[in-house]
C-alpha cells in the first residue's frame, strides 16, 4: 500500500491512499496523524469510502508534515564515512530534531541563500515508526515500522570535508510504503540522486553500515520512538556542490531523489538574483 500527504487547497491537506490513476482521501491531515491514531491505522487506511482525486489533479505535501520526532543517522555508509575523513563508527550515530525543522513536498521549490556558500544536498531512506519503540532488539524492531519513503536533507554551508552546517529543508515523500510492499528491512533497493539529469550519488540500502533495525533497535534505547516519528538512515558520498565548485551557481538547479520501488522526489533548488 503506498499512503501520501496531499494538499486540498492552499491551507488544508489530507492523508490519501494511492492508486494507479487516482488517490482515496482519508480522514487525517496527513500521513503521521493516521499512523499516530491507534494500532488499526493499517485497516483504516484501506477505507474505500473517501473522496477520489486524479493523481494527476493533486500535489504531494511533505508526507508528514509536522513530524513529532525525526532521528538523523550517519555516516552510515562506508563511502560516506571515507569521505569524511573519520573513523568508522562502532554503533548507529544520531541526532535528533524536535519540532521546528522546516519540512517540504516531493515536488517543492526550496530557496537558498545568495551565492557565496555551497548547497549540499543527499539521498537517504526514511523509516516511518508505526508502533510505540523503546528498548527494542533488532529481532524485533521491524515490527516497529510502518513503512519506507524518500529524504533528501538540503543545507548550505563552506565548512571542511563538505559538512554542511546550516539546514535549509528536508524534503519527505512523495509516497510511504507499508512494510508489506518492499523487501525485509528494505534492503537491496537503489538510491541514486541526480543534479540537473546528472548522476550525484549511487548507492545501494544494503550498503548501510547499520541496517533499519539495528538502527531502530539502538536508537531506542535512549529515544522513546512514537507512530508517525522519521529515521533517516544516512547518505552516501557525494553530497553537493562543493565537490565540483562553480565560478557562476545556477540560479535554479533540478535535484532529483530516488529509491527504486519506494518513490522520487523532483525539487528545484532556487538561489536568489543578484542584486
Amino acid at each position: 500500500m503506498k499512503l501520501s500527504t496531499v494538499r486540498l487547497g492552499q491551507n488544508r491537506t489530507a492523508a490519501a491512499r494511492l492508486q494507479k490513476k487516482h488517490c482515496v482521501l482519508l480522514p487525517y491531515p496527513d500521513v503521521g496523524a493516521l499512523i499516530a491514531s491507534g494500532g488499526d491505522w493499517w485497516e483504516r487506511a484501506g477505507a474505500d469510502t473517501g473522496e477520489r482525486h486524479r493523481l494527476d489533479d493533486i500535489s504531494y505535501a511533505p508526507l508528514i508534515v509536522r513530524p513529532g520526532k525525526m532521528v538523523a543517522v550517519g555516516p552510515n555508509h562506508a563511502v560516506r564515512v571515507r569521505e569524511l575523513g573519520c573513523p568508522v563508527p562502532a554503533a548507529p550515530e544520531f541526532s535528533l530534531r524536535n519540532g521546528g525543522h522546516v519540512v517540504v513536498g516531493a515536488e517543492d521549490d526550496i530557496r537558498v541563500p545568495a551565492e557565496g556558500q555551497d548547497v549540499f544536498w543527499g539521498v537517504e531512506l526514511g523509516v516511518v515508526i508505526g508502533r510505540r519503540a523503546r528498548d527494542v532488539t533488532a529481532r524485533t524492531a521491524l515490527g516497529h515500522v510502518a513503512g519506507y519513503t524518500v529524504v533528501n536533507d538540503v543545507a548550505v554551508g563552506n565548512g571542511p570535508q563538505d559538512i554542511p552546517s546550516t539546514a535549509v529543508a528536508t524534503v519527505v515523500g512523495p509516497a510511504l510504503v507499508t512494510t508489506d510492499d518492499v523487501p525485509i528491512g528494505a534492503r537491496g533497493l537503489t538510491m541514486n540522486c541526480l543534479v540537473d539529469g546528472r548522476v550525484r550519488q549511487k548507492a545501494s540500502t544494503s550498503e548501510l553500515l547499520f541496517d533499519v533495525a539495528t538502527v531502530i533497535a539502538h536508537v531506542s534505547r535512549s529515544v522513546t520512538l512514537l507512530p508517525g516519528d522519521l529515521i533517516t538512515t544516512g547518505t552516501p558520498t557525494g553530497t553537493g556542490t562543493s565537490q565540483e565548485r562553480e565560478e557562476h551557481p545556477r540560479p535554479r538547479t533540478q535535484v532529483t531523489s530516488v529509491i527504486r520501488g519506494v518513490g522520487e522526489l523532483r525539487n528545484a533548488v532556487i538561489r536568489p538574483s543578484p542584486q
